[in-house]
């Protein structure tokens, strides 16, 4: 990770409270990879405090941009920044989603699903995502598009939305080429519907064959739990990225807690001394579950480490 200050490039809004901000980076955006956050500093004052996650919406080895909402008082002060303008930001930070074989055969065998020999076997890969949780799976598909690691006919992208106005990253992600899959809650584009509903005919009508396909998702919790249950169902691969408060971004302040299955002591020990970290992850507080920092162990889990209250 790196800290660094980035001037702002440009900052633009795109729909009803959501804005696409730029940073100039020397080193953040050169190692981002999809799935990853930064933490910005929205403030030099102590008013607000700590810092914002926000994950990767396009990153060049000379600059990033994120996508974010105004909800509240460090995204208010975000939306309000000019071209010019310096924010001090971390990153890039967690663990992304997966790009490389032996890390899609280790989610298949934590889902209990066949383990499949080889990342090019992968024909289909399904990318479903709500509100802010967009800007990471165009992120994915920006990325191995642009290193020839999929085609743009294997990229089925499902998005969701209360209305048509809401539906982000729609025309970057027709400009890829990807197969796109849109609902609205109102019906004034595409699906009338939740995006689940859209994911659960695909699987039905279009993969036959569940063990060359893999889904990225995330969203809003309850759209990650569907698309979690059906990926199950289906026998299909799926991580999800998880949207949880985070304060420190690097597992200080153990605020960003997942309920997880529990692992093998060592596994843990491993992925914690793999991070650098000082401090010890949580223990199991039960034989079902245990909680995991999610800013260091995710923001990506495999859906079948994630216990779904």
């Amino acid at each position: 990770m790196f800290r660094e200050t980035c001037r702002v490039l440009e900052n633009k809004k795109i729909a009803p409270g959501h804005f696409v901000i730029k940073f100039a980076s020397k080193k953040i955006g050169k190692k981002a990879q999809p799935g990853e956050f930064v933490q910005i500093l929205c403030s030099d004052s102590y008013e607000p405090l700590l810092p914002r996650p926000f994950s990767f919406l396009t990153a060049t080895p000379s600059n990033f941009s994120i996508l974010y909402h105004t909800v509240g008082r460090g995204t208010t002060l975000l939306s309000q920044a000019k071209k010019g303008d310096v924010f001090h930001i971390l990153g890039p930070l967690g663990r992304g989603f997966t790009v490389v074989s032996s890390q899609i055969s280790a989610i298949r065998k934590k889902q209990k699903i066949p383990l499949i020999p080889d990342y090019r076997l992968l024909t289909t890969f399904i990318l479903v995502g709500g509100g802010v949780g967009i800007p990471p799976l165009f992120h994915w598909a920006e990325y191995t598009l642009k290193r020839r690691l999929v085609s743009k006919q294997s990229i089925h992208v499902f998005l969701g939305a209360r209305d048509k106005s809401l539906l982000l990253c729609e025309d970057s992600f027709k400009k890829l080429g990807v197969q796109l899959h849109l609902a609205t809650d109102n019906g004034s584009k595409g699906h009338k519907g939740v995006v689940t509903d859209l994911l659960k005919q695909f699987f039905l009508s279009s993969v036959s064959c569940p063990l060359s396909s893999v889904v990225y998702t995330c969203g809003p919790t309850p759209m990650l739990k569907a698309v979690s249950a059906l990926a199950k169902k289906y026998e299909i691969a799926c991580e999800v990225s998880v949207e949880v408060p985070m304060a420190c971004g690097f597992g200080a302040c153990l605020g960003c807690a997942v309920k997880v299955r529990p692992q093998k002591t060592e596994n843990r020990k491993q992925k914690t001394e793999s991070k650098n970290l000082s401090f010890a992850i949580c223990p199991p507080s039960s034989e079902q579950y245990r909680f995991a920092v999610a800013c260091c162990e995710g923001p990506v889990f495999p859906a079948g480490d994630i216990v779904w209250d």
